[in-house]
C-alpha cells in the first residue's frame, strides 16, 4: 500500500488525476447507491464504512485508519454498496477508479498490493464472524483484544474510539462491554489504564 501513499511516484497518467480531500468528523464521503468513481487511502484520521441493516441499526464493515485503503470494490462496481463517514477529522487520498484501472496492468506491484489488502479484509471479516459466535461476552472481548494485540505484535491495546462503537461492532451493549472488561480485569487477564489495556500472561497463553 506504500505505492498508493506516494502518488508522486506513480505514472503521470495516474498521479495527475489524484486528489487530496479533507473530511471533517461526521462528514460523509459517499453513500450507498452513489456512483462508484473513486478509491480512497487514509492519509490521517479514521473512516468508518458501514451499511444500514435497518432504520435504527448500522453494521460496520471496516474502519480504515491512517495508511489504509477502502472502497476498493469501486474498481469493479458501478455504485457503492455502503456508506463512508469520517469518525474524526481526516485527510484522504482520492484515486479515480478509471485512472487507476488504466495503469494496474503496467504496475504489477500495485495490483499485488491491492490484492493483499483485499485478502486482509477477508481475514478481518472472518475474525468478526468468529467473534460473534462466542456467546460469553467476556470471552468474546478477550478474543477481540488478542486479535488486536497480535495484529501489532504487542500486548498493549489502545481503544481509540468510544466504547459504544466498539461494543456495537462486537454485538454487545456498552454496559455488557464494560462488565466484560471489569470481569477480565478482576480475573487478572488484563490491566486497564484509561484507554490502554494490557493483556497479562494468562490472557496471552
Amino acid at each position: 500500500m506504500d505505492l498508493l501513499l506516494k502518488p508522486d511516484g506513480l505514472p503521470p497518467a495516474l498521479s495527475d488525476a489524484v486528489m487530496f480531500r479533507n473530511v471533517a468528523a461526521g462528514q460523509t464521503l459517499f453513500q450507498a447507491g452513489d456512483s462508484a468513481l473513486e478509491l480512497f487511502v487514509v492519509e490521517i484520521g479514521r473512516i468508518k464504512v458501514f451499511r444500514c441493516a435497518s432504520e435504527d441499526r448500522l453494521v460496520t464493515l471496516e474502519l480504515a485508519r491512517a495508511h489504509e485503503s477502502f472502497a476498493e470494490a469501486a474498481l469493479f462496481l458501478e455504485t457503492y454498496a455502503c456508506t463512508a463517514i469520517a469518525e474524526v477529522d481526516s485527510r484522504v487520498i482520492v484515486y479515480p477508479t478509471q485512472a487507476l484501472l488504466a495503469v494496474l496492468g503496467k504496475l504489477p506491484e500495485l495490483a499485488e498490493a491491492l490484492m493483499e489488502r483485499m485478502v486482509q479484509k477477508i481475514q478481518a471479516l472472518e475474525v468478526s464472524l468468529e467473534l460473534r459466535d462466542i456467546r460469553a461476552a467476556h470471552r468474546r472481548v478477550l478474543q477481540y483484544l488478542r486479535y488486536l494485540a497480535q495484529a501489532k505484535n504487542q500486548r498493549v491495546v489502545s481503544f481509540d474510539r468510544p466504547l459504544k462503537d466498539t461494543a456495537g461492532e462486537l454485538g454487545l451493549t456498552p454496559e455488557s462491554l464494560s462488565r466484560a472488561l471489569a470481569r477480565l480485569e478482576l480475573d487478572g487477564m488484563i490491566t486497564r489504564e484509561q484507554r490502554l489495556i494490557t493483556l497479562n500472561d494468562q490472557a496471552v497463553a
